[in-house]
């Protein structure tokens, strides 16, 4: 990066991070001001750039239409659509598919100024969202400025250029997935402020435990699971982050974090555990609350609607049926009013954080069943992502589930798009070098069933991933719950 690129990146950081401080009491207009007009913006930007939305918005007026006015869209919409929703008339699917088919590009920028990522596949089919640098900047400074205890005060974290925070991400290894991606693309000049260490949940436990007690990190991201585990290193007396004192939060992401496992993290660090809902389509949507178990919604760059089944408003308070996504700050690939099968619950109370932004109180959704294999004789888990990333690279999935069948014995069962063919040899060695990625080759036995359709439950929902088996003998009953919603 030329001197000029690196200061004209260090100015863009240095103001979003100073614009995106938390808004407090009195702030609200101003943060509501803010979203009308990125979101007129997005709407003419759309609609004169994208051959997509110029047609779907058709004879709507942008400048005065009620959000309510507008069509909704669906994964399926989008991918067959891509092509022509993308705003830079230069870009192509088939360029995207081809160019993160190989990992060698990870952390690379597509065309110099693109960053690429896949959905998790946790609804069924995977997705492709591309961003523009100017929008990794934006998921950055939110997450830096309003996912940690900062001041108020220009450039909060301006003490980490003489002290660097130490960081460690604890997930799979680096791919396209989006937790993974957020990292890829982590601005150069921010480096100075923050030491990142990355780590997988396959590593070797005792590696993980040696690792973290000699970099003895200011902050710890990673899977609820994971982090649960380190939690019993640490009241083993294996790992000794709390005596090190550094630590001064923890971060759970992709998982749910239900209160009993985060009362246990946090009485085992002594620091404060926050949580994260986001997603690929949008990694700035919510920042998790320093102070209790929700997080908070960035109004200013995203419309988040929890409706019903039927697309109708719920009052604050009530879970959804489903979510409408609008991502107020991606103009290559815009996302208006897009669906998500997530209940979602907005507190109707302000947060005692004092952050007026609109607290996320909790997150359901489609019922996952603990994974886990057997290493060696001991039971650890497996985290369903190990198959997302590999499914991932077949974009012509419509829908999956995975279901444990034994001990280190699975069934992937998927069915195709519509006109589309999948082969279970293709799907056998994505999952294969997935799993080799993460040093379990040769450890899981996996059989591919292609179905039509995978059939919901009696609630209407399909299961991505069942467990039959039951939870392994060597760990406690508490230890195996069940998930919902990845949140990544």
């Amino acid at each position: 990066m030329g001197i000029l690129a690196a200061a004209s990146e260090l100015l863009e950081l240095s103001t979003k991070l100073h614009k995106l401080i938390p808004p407090r009491t009195g702030e609200v207009d101003r943060t509501m001001e803010l979203r009308e007009e990125r979101f007129r913006r997005l709407l003419r930007f759309a609609r004169e750039n994208s051959p997509f939305y110029k047609e779907r918005l058709r004879g709507i007026d942008v400048d005065t239409c009620a959000l309510a006015d507008l069509p909704t869209l669906n994964k399926p919409q989008m991918m067959a659509n891509l092509d022509d929703i993308f705003t830079d008339r230069t870009l192509r699917r088939s360029d995207i598919e081809a160019f993160i088919a190989d990992h060698a590009n990870i952390g690379v920028y597509f065309k110099g100024k693109y960053a690429l990522c896949h959905t998790s596949g946790s609804q069924g089919q995977p997705a492709l969202v591309v961003q523009d640098k100017h929008a990794i900047i934006t998921s950055f400074a939110a997450q830096f400025a309003r996912g940690n205890k900062v001041r108020r005060k220009f450039l909060p974290h301006i003490g980490r250029l003489v002290n660097p925070a130490r960081m460690v991400i604890i997930t799979q290894r680096p791919g396209f997935y989006p937790s993974s991606t957020f990292f890829n693309y982590f601005p150069r000049v921010a480096r100075p402020y923050l030491k990142l260490q990355r780590m997988s949940v396959f590593d070797p436990i005792e590696e993980i435990v040696q690792r973290l007690n000699d970099f003895q990190p200011t902050f710890i991201t990673g899977y609820t699971s994971s982090l649960e585990y380190l939690a019993r290193e640490q009241e083993a007396g294996r790992l000794k982050l709390r005596e090190g004192g550094k630590l001064e939060q923890m971060n759970s992401m992709s998982e749910p974090l239900p209160p009993p496992v985060a009362e246990r993290i946090e009485n085992a660090f002594g620091v404060h555990v926050t949580n994260s809902y986001s997603m690929a389509e949008c990694m700035a949507l919510s920042c998790g609350c320093p102070v209790c178990r929700g997080s908070h919604l960035n109004s200013d760059l995203a419309i988040l609607e929890v409706v019903d089944a039927n697309n109708n408003p719920v009052p604050n308070g009530t879970p959804g049926s489903k979510v409408l996504l609008t991502n107020l700050y991606n103009f290559v690939q815009p996302i208006i009013r897009y669906e998500i099968d997530d209940m979602v619950t907005i507190s109707p109370r302000p947060c005692t954080c004092g952050n007026v932004l609109p607290l996320i109180e909790s997150v359901g959704g489609r019922a996952k069943d603990q994974l886990w294999v057997e290493i060696n004789g001991r039971s650890r888990d497996l985290p369903i992502y190990v198959f997302l990333a590999a499914l991932d690279n077949e974009t012509d999935l419509a829908e999956h589930q995975i279901l444990q069948t034994g001990v280190n014995t699975f069934v992937l069962r998927a069915a195709a798009q519509s006109g589309k063919q999948l082969s279970p040899e293709r799907l056998h060695n994505y999952i294969k070098q997935s799993l080799a990625s993460e040093g379990l080759g040769g450890v899981i036995n996996l059989e591919i069933e292609l179905v039509d359709r995978i059939l919901p439950d009696k609630a209407g929902k399909v299961s991505r991933a069942k467990n039959l088996i039951g939870p392994p003998s060597d760990q406690p009953p508490e230890n195996s719950k069940a998930s919902s919603r990845v949140i990544a």
